[in-house]
């Protein structure tokens, strides 16, 4: 595949307004200041599965794979440190509600890009080595 190809992605869902998709759908679906469509759909994407789809669909290095790894482990805690500070959870145990949900392989995410984590390492070399094994 070279460089300049491009892949189309297609999803459709048809959630009932009122349920928790479909709520969550109508919030993706609103384009803001903050961040766009794409982003808040691609962002907590690239975190939770990006490192498989290189070591999957890619001759990517272990070491190669790792940085992504780490790149999104980092934006997951960014993400779990913007939802404690956004809802006043820090410090607070989760609830075992949310537990048992975890236990069961169900997740949940959302994404913003971070503010005021400046303490938090970088990793901003990760679109480097994406680019490389393109």
């Amino acid at each position: 595949m070279s460089t300049s190809e491009q892949i189309n992605f297609v999803f459709r869902h048809q959630p009932k307004k009122t349920s928790k998709y479909g709520v969550l759908l109508t919030y993706i679906n609103t384009d803001g200041a903050d961040l766009t469509r794409s982003e808040r759909m691609l962002h907590p994407v690239a975190a939770f599965w990006l490192p498989f789809a290189y070591q999957h669909c890619t001759n990517a290095s272990e070491q190669e794979i790792q940085q992504l790894a780490r790149g999104a482990i980092y934006q997951l805690k960014l993400h779990i440190q913007y939802l404690e500070d956004s809802f006043g959870l820090n410090g607070n145990p989760v609830p075992s509600e949310v537990a048992q949900i975890e236990d069961k392989g169900v997740s949940t995410n959302g994404w913003h890009e971070g503010e005021n984590f400046e303490e938090m390492e970088d990793f901003s070399d990760e679109d480097e080595i994406l680019s490389q094994l393109v």
